[in-house]
């Protein structure tokens, strides 16, 4: 998909000033046709996953930093999926078109961006554990970071670390590398826990879930 200055502004998170910068400098993937500038989005991708470089997947540019000092406030029922038809070829693709994006949002972008991740290493941390991410922030119409519980219907197999099978899918997609190395350290804190690696291995009912999250969140705060 071809892009104009604007697009790739808003795709970036940077000013249509700050992109003709990178466009005189040669420092950005472009091509001219007939005295337009002109991007191709795939190769945007790419090159915004060399740099390490966030992008906005959503119309929503405004967003605020985030400090993970609780799961709870980012969790409702919607955030957590039960029974899940997963298969080990097709999980990725099926967990990205379940979560709750903004409608702008490019799924096939995210879906490209998990497994960009997977390839680079597996995220199945073992304990029938996975933490699926994308290999850089994206953000994608919301003020907080997005994490989601998927549960199987069957175990797969992942190749985690551990050789266990995964039984426990946690979405997480965060707008920065500060949101996201705060969220994957509460989460790996939590994951310590022998409560919750209980009570996502019995799949426990949502209220009851959040119970053992918030209670040991406060064994934490301690």
């Amino acid at each position: 998909m071809d892009l104009r200055i604007k697009d790739i502004a808003q795709l970036l998170l940077l000013s249509e000033k700050e992109i003709q910068k990178l466009v005189k400098a040669k420092g950005i993937p472009h091509q001219i046709i007939q005295d337009r500038i002109i991007f191709n989005k795939e190769k945007i991708i790419e090159w915004a996953l060399d740099k390490s470089l966030p992008l906005n997947l959503s119309g929503n540019s405004h967003f605020q930093e985030y400090h993970i000092g609780s799961l709870l406030p980012l969790l409702t029922e919607e955030s957590v999926f039960y029974n899940c038809d997963f298969t080990e070829d097709g999980y990725i693709e099926q967990m990205t078109h379940m979560a709750s994006f903004d409608p702008t949002v490019d799924r096939d972008v995210v879906i490209q961006l998990l497994k960009s991740r997977e390839q680079l290493m597996t995220t199945a941390i073992g304990n029938g554990i996975s933490l699926p991410h994308p290999r850089i922030p994206l953000v994608i119409g919301r003020e907080k970071p997005l994490i989601h519980f998927f549960f199987p219907s069957r175990f797969l197999n992942l190749n985690s670390l551990d050789g266990k099978p995964v039984h426990t899918l946690i979405l997480i997609i965060s707008q920065t590398i500060k949101q996201h190395l705060s969220l994957l350290a509460h989460i790996s804190l939590l994951l310590s826990k022998k409560e919750i690696q209980l009570a996502l291995e019995q799949r426990l009912p949502y209220p009851q879930l959040i119970s053992v999250i918030e209670q040991c969140e406060g064994q934490v705060h301690r």
